[in-house]
Parts: C-alpha cells; structure tokens; sequence
C-alpha cells in the first residue's frame, strides 16, 4: 500500500504505516482511514490498488470493503465469535 499511495504521488500527503492489534479480528486484514475513521474489513492484496485509487485520490470510501459501524469494537458484530480462515463480509 506504501509503494502505491507513493506512486499515485500522495507520498508526503497521506502517510500509510503499519498498525499493530486494531482490536479486530473477526474483520481479516483491516485498513483505516483517517480522519474520516473509515474502516475497511477482509482486505487482500487484490483491494489496494481501489482503496488507493477510488478513496485516497479520488476521496470517495470503497463501500464494498467498509466495515459497518455496528461492527466496530462492538459485543454485536455479527462477526464475533471466532475467527477462520473463512470469513466472509
């Protein structure tokens, strides 16, 4: 995602680094995105080049990617209660 927000010339606009726990397992490989606090759920290597592109430059959030606001660090996630290498959104 670095080597792509850089060569979509945002280097020195948006600043992309690594996180550790977000507290969100259920969700897969989660990205977000501040200040709008938009939360991306299940992210593979496949969505960088839209998040990128789509939300970073053209500043609109990829809705199928975003995780509902009832699924952040709430009891009631519809995703809590185990990970598996099979979750879907």
């Amino acid at each position: 995602m670095k080597a792509k927000a850089k060569s979509a010339g945002l280097d020195g606009i948006v600043r992309v680094n690594e996180a550790g726990c977000l507290d969100q397992c259920e969700h897969g490989v989660t990205v977000v995105v501040y200040p709008e606090a938009v939360w991306y759920g299940f992210v593979t290597l496949a969505d960088v080049d839209e998040i990128v592109e789509t939300h970073l430059v053209g500043g609109t959030p990829v809705e199928r990617l975003r995780l509902a606001d009832g699924c952040i660090n709430t009891p009631t996630c519809r995703h809590r209660g185990g990970v598996s290498l099979g979750l879907t959104r």
